[in-house]
């Protein structure tokens, strides 16, 4: 694809503004079963996206082969669904800016395959060596991404990132007395030389072996404890309620609520894809607009919506950088980009010691259908742990939790600080409630 041809030639055809979006995706993954690599598969591909602005109209187009002999056939499509928009919305291919360029802390040291098998062979050992009730390692697995991504647009715009990830997956079952449980863990590995492979199998294996004998709670009132993985993703399934674009069409519970409080003043949340201590660290957005930090709540009050360009000249301010698409062939949308809520003083174990008795959920099911995005109500089967006298007592099972979430981020007791970055764009530490409705027995 000669990106300048394709330009001029749509400007050529009546286009206003035209622009190149490409994300070329290079991915290796090895999986390791009962012994041996069972599976080795590398790829490379490239997807485009071309973005236009025909008689007021923004035409979008993914292809597959953006080979110059499809350039005539792809821009005449264009112009044909340019004039099939009815909508009146303002449209935008943005002008080039500049900003200070940044980048990940993490620096990914690549490792052999010779390195690869020999961690994952040794790791399914370590596993079933762990324990008798380990009986089986369901997978192990290597993956390795590399994104480059590159926008080029007829307003003189030319940015280009990449971003790398390599990670260790694996899961393995524990059974005992007829109850099989399951343990799952993906690391993030800078360098396999480093890696700790003994924190990685107890975490793994202790995770499994410790929900054996798990037994449901009595319905009732609790303090709850969720455990970062759980309030990571409870919180990941809202942050649509920042959106600019949600706020605008009044379908996001934080309509009319700018500078009003509507989480505990424990709590300050913040959107940043200038990050270095997350993966997806970028200086622009997918509009190539720069990118910069937000804070969205600050002691409780929300402060920052959050916009693309489109949405913030429905609002009539200014983008804030948050316009991604979730893949090449998606739309621009307002999308949070590592967002977090700001850690506090105690690790997990603190918080469980300040609670002194109640239950830590360290996983919630049906994230999808059990909650209503508009009123934030959202009820939750989960599992995790029983805290007595300050300490893990006995694991949990079969309970449901409901609640609303708004007014559970008005009662928070304390924050954690066991916030951690996986490939992802929202991370939560620990958070202690007061309390929540737990339907069990």
């Amino acid at each position: 694809m000669t990106n300048q041809k394709w330009i001029a030639y749509a400007l050529e055809k009546g286009f206003e503004a035209f622009e190149i979006y490409q994300i070329l995706e290079k991915n290796k993954s090895v999986q390791w079963f009962a012994g041996e690599v069972d599976s080795f598969v590398t790829s490379r591909v490239l997807g485009t996206s071309l973005r236009g602005i025909y008689n007021g109209k923004m035409a979008n187009f993914s292809v597959e082969d953006p080979s110059d002999s499809n350039m005539e056939m792809v821009i005449s499509n264009m112009i044909t669904q340019a004039n099939a928009i009815t909508s009146d919305e303002e449209v935008v291919i943005r002008e080039p800016e500049d900003t200070v360029p940044v980048k990940s802390k993490r620096v990914w040291v690549r490792p052999s395959n010779e390195q690869i098998r020999d961690v994952m062979k040794t790791l399914e050992e370590k596993c079933y060596q762990y324990d008798p009730r380990i009986v089986q390692v369901s997978s192990v697995q290597w993956e390795e991404v590399k994104n480059v991504r590159k926008i080029e647009n007829s307003k003189g715009m030319q940015i280009e990132d990449e971003i790398t990830v390599q990670a260790l997956i694996a899961g393995v079952a524990a059974s005992e007395n007829g109850q099989v449980k399951t343990g799952f863990k993906v690391e993030m590995v800078e360098d396999l030389s480093q890696f700790d492979q003994d924190e990685f199998v107890e975490k793994l294996c202790s995770d499994a072996v410790k929900q054996l004998g798990a037994t449901s709670l009595p319905s009732g009132e609790y303090p709850v404890i969720l455990e970062r993985s759980a309030m990571t993703n409870l919180f990941a399934a809202f942050t649509g309620m920042f959106s600019g674009d949600l706020i605008s069409k009044g379908i996001s519970p934080l309509k009319d609520k700018l500078g009003q409080s509507v989480f505990s003043d424990k709590i300050t949340v913040i959107d940043d894809p200038r990050f270095a201590d997350a993966i997806n660290v970028v200086s622009y957005d997918d509009e190539g607009c720069p990118t910069r930090t937000k804070k969205l709540v600050e002691d409780g009050v929300f402060t920052t919506i959050l916009h693309d360009s489109k949405s913030a000249k429905k609002m009539g301010t200014e983008s804030t950088g948050n316009g991604f698409r979730p893949a090449y062939t998606s739309p621009v949308n307002v999308v949070p980009r590592n967002c977090y809520i700001v850690p506090g003083d105690k690790d997990l174990d603190g918080l469980c010691e300040s609670m002194g008795e109640g239950l830590v959920i360290t996983s919630m099911m049906g994230l999808h259908a059990g909650i209503d995005f508009v009123t934030t109500n959202f009820s939750l089967q989960c599992a995790g742990y029983w805290v007595k006298d300050g300490k893990r007592d006995h694991s949990v099972t079969l309970i449901t939790m409901a609640a609303n979430f708004l007014d559970l981020m008005k009662n928070v007791e304390e924050v954690g600080n066991d916030i951690k970055w996986s490939y992802g764009d929202i991370a939560c530490p620990s958070v202690r409630f007061t309390s929540c409705a737990i339907s069990g027995e």
